[in-house]
């Protein structure tokens, strides 16, 4: 892994971000989100990250080429939620495999960590056994399952919830 950048998104990686985020909408279920978005909607997205809080968005270059990102966004609306995040890590397929999902994932875990974090949680689309298998080695158990919760592609999926327990 060298000549890898990690830092927090700025306003210059949303561009990448968002075509890299396209990509899983146009080619997976992984997530379900149906219709591309917008480079608007994707700066409308950026807005909820900050580096001093619990809500980070981390992203990883090898020269200056995309590797992927990892987020935590607020988990739901209600206060009491507050102290746990969603997380989200997207990959580049060309860097799958290689252990930046696991950097990016434990860079966000360390930077949010200072803010309180109570729990994450990750909604993991099934099958989708490398990222099962990533949030596993991260210390997420998986806690359930929503049974055909989202339909894409003409199919029911179901989805793996995960927990992680900061300490």
């Amino acid at each position: 892994m060298e000549n890898i950048l990690i830092k927090n998104i700025d306003n210059a990686d949303v561009d990448s971000v968002n075509k890299l985020y396209n990509h899983y909408i146009k080619e997976t279920a992984f997530t379900f989100d149906i219709n591309e978005k917008t480079l608007s909607d994707k700066k409308e997205w950026f807005r909820i990250f900050r580096k001093d809080g619990p809500h980070q968005c981390i992203v990883a270059y090898s020269d200056n080429n995309l590797i992927g990102f990892a987020s935590s966004r607020p988990f739901r609306e209600k206060e009491a939620y507050s102290s746990s995040v969603e997380t989200s890590v997207y990959i580049d397929k060309k860097y799958i495999g290689n252990g930046f999902g696991k950097l990016l994932m434990e860079d966000l875990f360390n930077k949010i960590n200072a803010y309180n974090v109570n729990r994450a949680y990750a909604f993991i689309t099934e099958p989708n056994n490398a990222s099962e298998k990533l949030h596993l080695l991260l210390g997420f158990r998986k806690v359930g399952v929503l049974n055909k919760v989202g339909k894409k592609f003409g199919k029911y999926w179901n989805v793996g919830v995960f927990e992680y327990f900061f300490e």
